[in-house]
């Protein structure tokens, strides 16, 4: 059996961010899409909602982006009965317990601090959790 290979979508606005994780990524063996802007973020969900793209294994959402809070990306595509299977870790550099228990009651999967791992400790903890995800379908 061949294994396909695991679509990340990244919405980041962050341009070196992004060409590191871009770059970490597909080394890693992923197919990654980058969004930089909110409108673009909500524009995509609305393609994999109405079957127009493919749905993404992954959205990796950085909460400040120029024209939205990424918890409203977060929130719409979790409220949207298409989308709301697809897991969100949200990656972001703010501390606050009061909004990583928002993020958690809006089912996203992981609250990362972005300064707390480098990139390829986040390929750990995104392989890792694909890993353990397998394990649960099999059981």
């Amino acid at each position: 059996m061949v294994s396909r290979k695991i679509k990340i979508l990244l919405i980041e606005d962050d341009l070196p961010t992004i060409d590191i994780y871009e770059e970490i990524f597909r080394k890693s063996g992923f197919i990654v899409e980058t969004i930089k802007w909110g409108k673009g973020a909500f524009d995509a969900l609305e393609e994999m909602r109405t079957g127009k793209k493919q749905k993404s294994d992954l959205v990796l959402l950085d909460l400040i982006l120029p024209d939205v809070n990424g918890i409203e990306i977060l929130r719409k595509a979790k409220e949207t009965e298409e989308l709301k299977s697809i897991p969100f870790f949200v990656l972001t550099n703010y501390t606050d317990p009061q909004l990583e228990k928002e993020i958690k009651a809006l089912n996203a999967e992981k609250y990362i601090i972005k300064s707390n791992f480098v990139p390829s400790e986040l390929i750990k903890i995104i392989k890792e959790w694909f890993k353990n995800l397998k394990k649960k379908a099999i059981r």
